[in-house]
């Protein structure tokens, strides 16, 4: 069943986010770990109260695929290249039965 990893960021520094997407691109994880990107960057239109804020959803395969991409340490030494970039929220969702 697929899991989707949910991220909703608030970018202060776009040199250091461009530097976390580089890494992140170039590392080839999202691929390895079975991932495809549904959506990547802000609202087209916002419907009711949306902040602004960027947004990434990722579909995994299962949730211990999301899992595993978190954990990898290929990622865990990128990670830091993002913290630097702004405030962001992170969360794994199961689908919906």
């Amino acid at each position: 069943m697929p899991a989707y990893l949910v991220v909703t960021a608030t970018v202060t520094d776009p040199a250091k986010m461009g530097a976390y997407q580089q890494a992140l691109s170039a590392s080839g994880l999202y691929e390895a770990h079975g991932a495809r990107y549904l959506v990547r960057g802000r609202a087209a239109v916002s419907l009711e109260n949306w902040s602004g804020q960027a947004v990434v959803v990722a579909e995994f395969p299962n949730r211990a695929a999301v899992e595993a991409f978190w954990n990898d340490p290929a990622y865990e030494a990128i990670k830091p290249l993002r913290a630097a970039a702004g405030t962001f929220h992170v969360a794994l969702f199961d689908s919906a039965p």
